[in-house]
């Protein structure tokens, strides 16, 4: 019989878990997405020492300026670092929703504390997707944009971005093998140009979306919807 108690907390991380501890696991996984910790590190340790208080509460680091719906295949969205889940907003507004996270090329993360409106639907705007490092030459990873599935491609030093979607039966390109400047389809063969997402089969071209590389992070840009 049920003894009508709550459910127990099933932690993510071990007991006794610090601070610096959630910097060393949170850091490196934010870099390779162009974002570091805040400047303001009096600032930063009072998030992080807030997210050790939910993560006693609920088992998990859930941010703490984002309310949680019980949903969890929802709220893992807001499960810090959340940054992959936000990718275009947070390229936009260049911080993440508390301010916790900025991107690489923020200088002074005083700047952007605080509520900062989005840019209005239509605007363009670069996303730091990885590292140069991250994908060497030759290879295709998916990357998650909003709604958009993109296969990011590397031919020599050359960084090209299309839809991950191939149009014959809607396989996923990034799974494909790259061969000069195509990719091809991992489910029947058929070949995408990456840089510019045609093919040679009728009415099936993708999407391309413009890529630039600064200070080793690569960047796709995409339109706010």
């Amino acid at each position: 019989m049920s003894d009508g108690g709550a459910r127990p907390v099933r932690r993510r991380f071990v007991e006794g878990t610090t601070i610096e501890d959630l910097k060393a696991y949170m850091g490196p996984f934010a870099a390779t997405l162009g974002y570091v910790f805040n400047t303001e590190t009096d600032f930063v340790d009072e998030v992080l020492r807030s997210e050790l208080e939910i993560l006693e509460a609920t088992g998990d680091v859930y941010c703490p300026c984002r309310v949680r719906t019980g949903d969890p295949k929802e709220d893992v969205r807001i499960i810090c670092p959340c940054i992959p889940f936000h990718a275009e907003q947070f390229a936009a507004i260049r911080k993440c929703w508390c301010g916790l996270f900025i991107r690489t090329d923020v200088e002074d993360g005083a700047d952007l504390l605080g509520v900062i409106e989005e840019p209005e639907p239509g605007a363009v705007i670069e996303v730091p997707v990885c590292r140069v490092a991250d994908l060497p030459p030759g290879c295709v990873r998916h990357v998650k944009l909003g709604r958009a599935d993109v296969a990011l491609a590397r031919v020599g030093d050359e960084f090209f971005a299309l839809s991950n979607v191939c149009r014959h039966a809607f396989a996923p390109l990034a799974d494909g093998v790259l061969e000069g400047y195509e990719v091809m389809c991992p489910w029947h063969g058929w070949r995408y140009d990456v840089r510019d997402g045609t093919t040679d089969h009728p009415d099936a071209d993708v999407r391309t979306y413009p890529v630039a590389v600064r200070d080793g992070l690569v960047f796709v840009s995409v339109t706010i919807r």
